[in-house]
């Protein structure tokens, strides 16, 4: 029995890998892809009140949000391709991405990603960064997968950061879970780019739960990154830099895919 039950796993996660999926973890591409011409809208939402263990303010569901919007569809023409609108609160940004699914072994997957971000609100120098920034960033999101964990590991180029106008070469990492052929456990890490003071930044991290449909894909998460964009959360200086590890935050991601 137990032997079946195993093998029905790896079944389903087989059968997982192979539908057509919006390139997101939780804040992290991954090297998922959408298929021949599908669409997938992808909604963000994240509070900016850290989650009190007191609760007073509901957790942080009392403060403000930062809710974000894209558009990802697949590129039936050229095989692997999807190209995506995204655009969140957070500043006003909005990117424009292109992502190529270069393998999709069994146990290895590896795209590449470009991406083009615009803060567009006026560009004004701040205590913790300059605002209504524009740059651009280059990923390798690499995916190594044993059974129902899989390793994410997304080598990142940025051109600048909210701090300086210095390209910056850091990277993600992550964990997915398959606990159920609908239930995943996620967990993400952002390191401090070592360019940047270790008295003033920290490494980031977020944790999360998905629930998936046939079409629907619902993460709720908690994360101590401060927005849901390449710079954002990788650029290490944005906003300050992360919460701090005693400061999560709530948020959620909501994908349909058509």
């Amino acid at each position: 029995m137990n032997v079946r039950a195993s093998a029905l796993c790896l079944l389903a996660t087989a059968l997982l890998a192979q539908e057509s999926e919006i390139p997101l973890g939780l804040n992290l591409p991954n090297a998922d892809r959408l298929r021949d011409w599908d669409l997938g809208i992808r909604f963000t939402h994240r509070f900016l009140e850290p989650a009190r263990g007191a609760g007073k303010d509901l957790y942080g569901l009392d403060g403000g949000t930062y809710p974000g919007l894209g558009l990802d569809v697949g590129i039936r023409a050229v095989p692997g391709l999807n190209a995506q609108l995204y655009r969140t609160s957070d500043n006003k940004t909005v990117t424009l991405a292109l992502q190529e699914q270069l393998l999709d072994g069994p146990s290895l997957r590896l795209a590449a990603r470009v991406e083009r971000f615009d803060e567009t609100v006026k560009q004004v120098r701040l205590p913790l960064g300059t605002i209504g920034i524009s740059g651009a960033a280059l990923q390798l999101p690499a995916e190594f997968r044993r059974g129902p964990v899989t390793l994410l590991v997304v080598p990142t180029w940025l051109t600048r950061t909210s701090s300086s106008d210095r390209a910056l070469f850091t990277f993600g990492a992550g964990l997915r879970w398959q606990i159920a052929p609908s239930h995943q456990v996620l967990a993400e890490y952002y390191p401090r780019p070592s360019r940047l003071d270790a008295a003033t930044y920290s490494a980031g991290g977020s944790l999360g739960y998905r629930f998936g449909t046939r079409k629907h894909r619902f993460t709720l998460l908690a994360t101590t990154a401060n927005g849901t964009t390449t710079h954002q959360v990788l650029g290490g200086d944005y906003g300050g830099g992360p919460r701090g590890v005693n400061r999560w935050a709530l948020g959620f991601n909501l994908v349909r895919v058509f």
